[in-house]
């Protein structure tokens, strides 16, 4: 896929994820209450700008000849970029493990948003064979079904709450977060399309350790 096309959906799918999150600020902003749809918010713009700052990685990375290597390269550098950014959100706007909750519940709705807007919104729905057929080839997870889609969902969640409490408990979990992201980010692009059980199994296993461990070091009500 060339970079233009790449670019040209992450600019679709982040048009359609600022009308979803406007709608979705508003909501927070009623059901929650100003103070933790703010923490939710600002975890959101944190995913953003950990999105822009990826942006020349995955540009040139795409200009490799060896897919593999390219999805590599750009799994490990967006674990270490994400990581990155998360830390300067903890350090700039967080303010205790409440505030660390709410900004990491944000960050894992903007990805999960942003993958749906990116990856299903360029097919027809009901989702055919086709369309898997096409997100095999293009690496990453290739199952369409609802239930594996909740899985992912779960799992991310649990990962950037877990990364989120830990930095806020301590800037220095920085290495263990930024390690476990790179390892999931690793696994998923090198075998998530031939042994996808394994690789969701492994992204569980490494979510809910540091869900237990950021719930472990937060100091909540």
């Amino acid at each position: 896929m060339g970079s233009a096309r790449v670019s040209g959906r992450i600019l679709a799918g982040a048009a359609v994820m600022s009308a979803v999150l406007v709608l979705l600020a508003a909501v927070l902003a009623i059901v929650l209450g100003v103070s933790e749809a703010g923490g939710a918010l600002l975890g959101v713009l944190g995913w953003l700008v950990a999105l822009a700052a990826r942006l020349p990685v995955l540009g040139s990375a795409r200009r490799l000849r060896d897919p593999e290597r390219s999805r590599a390269i750009l799994a490990a550098t967006s674990a270490v970029t994400d990581e990155g950014v998360r830390l300067a959100l903890v350090l700039v706007v967080v303010s205790g493990s409440a505030s660390a909750l709410w900004a990491g519940f944000g960050w894992a709705l903007a990805e999960l948003v942003f993958v749906v807007a990116t990856r299903l919104a360029q097919f027809r729905w009901p989702i055919g064979r086709e369309a898997a057929e096409q997100l095999r080839s293009q690496g990453g997870f290739i199952s369409t079904h609802p239930a594996h889609s909740g899985v992912r969902g779960i799992t991310a969640t649990s990962f950037h709450l877990g990364a989120t409490l830990l930095l806020a408990a301590g800037l220095w979990w920085v290495l263990v977060t930024a390690s476990a992201h790179a390892a999931v980010n690793l696994v998923c692009a090198r075998w998530a399309r031939r042994r996808l059980v394994s690789v969701e199994l492994f992204s569980a296993v490494v979510s809910a350790a540091l869900l237990a461990a950021g719930l472990a070091a937060a100091d909540l009500p």
